[in-house]
């Protein structure tokens, strides 16, 4: 299989070298890469332009977005089958080659994705494979995307294959959001289409400083915890009673609540986690959320008696 590989970049200088190395370094070698700069203003262009290798092609855009820059990357592609990877974030050498081995013993599926290590700060690792119920190794077709993605995201954004005619049926990533977009894209994926999957560690997210920025107020509305609730609903509305997808979707809103709660909306918080307080497989996260929503108050009250 021949993969075009889509970066999309903005102010990683100290990273984008590192991301494109472990591309350059993998053991199936048909790809081209394609980084789209979403209008760095640090030595981000600089910096992938000193890597002179004809399989990469470097688009420089205005700042509008890391949607609109994977989705360019997408309409530049010339293969098929689109790789994304964070600037920030590397492959281990074996990725697409295992992407290549799943897409050709499971032909015709809406997603091809590995587990991933997640790099804290300080440097630890937490492998993403503890949050998923596949043994060590294993690779198919994943029965539930939304049961193994309950506790935390079954795929990354630097760990999926997805089709470029899936890519387009779907529309793309969502314009205008800016956090979870992602998340966004899985799950339309996994509503219309079965996603394989890989329980080897072969991508590692680099969670630093860099890209740990508190969601600000004003950025509310461009999230996708911002509408999950409308997806849910309409999904059921439509007929969809999967016990998983009411889960994994629970699981998103009691993220909103807890944002809420951040910007001191705790009564707008437990209205939604009373909606959703019959919930089976977030029932611990459900409580203490809920308490949180009354801590505030509670400290109050004991400071004025």
């Amino acid at each position: 299989m021949q993969f075009t590989v889509v970066i999309p970049l903005y102010n990683k200088e100290k990273h984008i070298k590192r991301a494109v190395d472990s591309v350059l370094k993998q053991t199936h070698s048909d790809f081209e890469i394609i980084v789209v700069d979403d209008g760095s203003i640090d030595s981000s262009v600089e910096e992938i332009s000193s890597i002179k290798n004809c399989k990469l092609q470097v688009i420089q855009q205005k700042n509008a977005g890391v949607s609109v820059a994977r989705n360019k990357g997408v309409s530049k592609a010339n293969f098929d089958f689109i790789a994304f990877l964070d600037a920030d974030d590397e492959w281990k050498p074996e990725f697409l080659e295992t992407i290549n081995r799943l897409i050709n013993l499971f032909p015709m599926n809406g997603a091809y994705a590995t587990s991933y290590e997640v790099i804290k700060g300080d440097g630890r690792s937490v492998p993403s494979t503890k949050n998923n119920s596949f043994r060590s190794g294993w690779e198919g077709i994943v029965g539930s995307y939304f049961k193994e993605s309950i506790k935390a995201p079954l795929i990354s954004a630097s760990s999926v294959v997805i089709p470029k005619e899936v890519f387009n049926k779907l529309g793309g990533f969502p314009l205008g959001i800016t956090r979870g977009e992602d998340l966004d894209m899985w799950c339309k994926i996994a509503l219309n289409y079965n996603i394989v999957f890989s329980n080897k560690l072969l991508a590692k997210y680099h969670k630093d400083a860099e890209n740990m920025a508190t969601l600000k107020q004003l950025e509310y509305n461009k999230s996708f915890m911002s509408y999950v609730e409308q997806i849910l609903l309409k999904e059921k509305e439509n007929g969809n009673n999967s016990i998983f997808f009411e889960e994994y979707m629970i699981s998103r809103l009691i993220l909103k609540a807890r944002y809420l709660i951040s910007v001191n909306k705790n009564k707008e918080a437990r209205n939604l986690l009373y909606r959703y307080k019959t919930t089976k497989y977030n029932k611990k996260a459900m409580i203490k959320t809920y308490i949180l929503s009354f801590k505030l108050v509670h400290f109050l009250y004991l400071k004025v008696k």
